[in-house]
């Protein structure tokens, strides 16, 4: 049979567990949201390049005889 004492140290630990899970749970969280808006920003980038790319393209293609 577990003592007054024993219990406490347990439910001491599981409080602890719970807080450190938690805690990780909101730092991944928040590192997802990071990614996301790395890659919208990425994508953003790429979408300007291409539009880059393809007015050089039309531009030489008028400027040959």
């Amino acid at each position: 049979m577990a003592t007054p004492r024993d219990l406490k140290v347990q439910m001491a630990g599981e409080t602890r567990a719970r807080e450190r899970a938690q805690a990780l749970a909101s730092a991944s969280a928040v590192r997802a949201q990071r990614a996301e808006l790395a890659l919208k920003d990425a994508l953003a980038e790429r979408d300007a390049w291409k539009e880059r790319a393809l007015a050089a393209e039309a531009a030489l293609g008028e400027t040959k005889p």
